[in-house]
């Protein structure tokens, strides 16, 4: 008999567990469409069912294995068949030779959604470690031997001298997994132990799929509002500020998606390197060391584009050339590194461009984190504490439920799954642009915005996706409570 189905799962946000995956053997998981999950605290298998109807198929998952079966449905049964062939990849090269075991690092990465591998050699051993939902975890542990052979296939993949250890290198890899195009930047540094090497996997299709428009930013109706209004401008720089991590690109892809539905607007982006194709944008890629973003800024001028994206300003001449650019009929999209949105005026001004440049150029300065979301199957409610409704602000009156994680399987006991953006937006005005005429303190820049005119700081987006269930207490303490006005 079919058994009830117990919850819904979003594939693309649940990884298997290696408990569950053992449970059943690949032919047999793999013939009947049915993806193994995880196995509860009372020992039952969870799984998800291309079809959920087929209880034949579920007849006989029941006969072959040795737990209680429960089915899960899932919002993408469309996903089973691609994640079956991850979760139970077929052995291409000679198992356990540093390729081999290079794709199963790989393979686990995109998983689990890693933006980063680490291959760090220490006193005993070498480590594995990967960034998930931007913080470290181990996966697993390997001799030195074996870290040294791997990090040799690596080089030798990327085109990095195999050679020289006392340097560092960086290059770019990419390989082909289950059919999807797997590109990473390669960086290694010689440190104590040895040879360190850091992969920074590129968006793969799939997730840049899910990041395909603004809506799927996590913006406030306010911020989406503002952005979306501004990228309307026919000329003027937008800039977005945030510490290494923090989704500002993504967010300039977005962007970029949006201007180019209509089709009636020349793009280009000049970006080191190109993190994700995007058909209908003519993008550049520069080698900082040869040819910089400046020199192909300027060069980029003649082909006459409506908008420009720069991957990054980093020195005075880029700032100088994006804001004429602006000025001159273009709309130009960047990032610029400043601790927060007033703070992104002052880092221009810093880098010499003149304060009267400033007031015609800047259209919208933006600082951005991003912040763990609860998992949705293990998340529980509790009302604030007096000393968590004084953080935020909150009235002591009334009882507000606040998201707790508990952590499960689905999560791997972590109680967080994904991540979204918390935002700090402030549009320029008359008073502004004059406040930077005379040369005004961030700090009253800052009281004038988010004061007078009552725009959202980053706590303050935060404490409402934390009554919006959407994360959490800690997470919005952990990225914005250094920035205080």
């Amino acid at each position: 008999m079919h058994q009830p189905i117990q919850r819904t799962l979003d594939l693309s946000r649940v990884v298997a567990s290696r408990q569950a995956l053992q449970s059943v053997p690949a032919p047999l998981a793999k013939r009947l469409s049915i993806l193994p999950v995880m196995v509860s605290a009372e020992g039952e298998l969870h799984v998800v069912m291309a079809n959920e109807e087929d209880d034949l198929a579920l007849s006989q998952l029941e006969a072959q294995v040795a737990l209680p079966v429960r089915v899960d449905r899932a919002t993408n049964p469309e996903k089973i068949p691609s994640l079956l062939r991850r979760y139970y990849p077929e052995r291409n090269r000679g198992e356990g030779t540093p390729l081999g075991v290079l794709e199963e690092i790989v393979n686990r990465a995109i998983l689990y959604r890693s933006s980063d591998i680490h291959l760090d050699p220490e006193s005993q051993a070498g480590v594995v470690r990967m960034r998930i939902d931007g913080l470290m975890r181990q996966e697993r542990t390997m001799t030195q031997d074996a870290l040294n052979e791997l990090t040799s296939a690596i080089k030798v993949s990327s085109g990095l001298d195999i050679a020289e250890k006392r340097v560092p290198q960086d290059g770019q890899l990419t390989m082909t997994l289950h059919g999807e195009e797997i590109s990473m930047r390669v960086a290694t540094v010689p440190t104590l132990y040895g040879e360190k090497t850091t992969l920074r996997i590129l968006a793969t299709e799939s997730v840049a799929a899910e990041l395909a428009s603004l809506d799927a930013l996590g913006m406030s109706d306010r911020h989406h509002e503002i952005f979306q209004t501004t990228l309307g401008y026919s000329h003027g720089v937008i800039l977005l500020s945030g510490p290494t991590g923090s989704g500002k690109t993504t967010t300039l892809y977005a962007a970029l998606r949006h201007l180019k539905e209509p089709g009636t607007l020349h793009i280009l982006s000049i970006e080191d390197p190109v993190e994700i194709p995007l058909d209908g944008i003519n993008q550049i890629r520069v080698d900082s060391e040869r040819v910089s973003f400046a020199r192909a800024l300027r060069s980029t001028l003649r082909h006459d584009p409506d908008v420009i994206m720069i991957g990054e300003i980093r020195d005075a001449e880029t700032a100088d050339i994006a804001v004429k650019s602006a000025l001159t009929g273009h709309l130009v999209l960047s990032t610029l590194h400043a601790n927060d949105s007033v703070g992104v005026v002052s880092r221009l001004l810093n880098l010499g461009v003149a304060p009267e440049l400033v007031n015609s150029a800047l259209r919208l300065v933006i600082a951005q984190r991003l912040v763990r979301k609860p998992c949705p199957h293990c998340m529980r409610w509790k009302n604030a504490e007096p000393s968590e409704r004084l953080l935020f602000g909150w009235p002591t009156g009334e009882e507000i439920p606040i998201p707790v994680p508990l952590g499960c399987p689905l999560c791997h006991e972590t109680g967080y799954a994904g991540r979204l953006g918390l935002y700090e937006m402030i549009p320029m005005d008359n008073t502004l642009r004059e406040m930077i005429r005379l040369g005004e303190s961030e700090e009253k820049m800052a009281r004038y915005a988010f004061e007078k005119l009552h725009l959202p700081t980053l706590r303050n987006d935060g404490a409402d996706k934390i009554r919006q269930g959407k994360t959490t207490l800690a997470e919005v303490q952990r990225v914005a409570f250094q920035m205080e006005w």
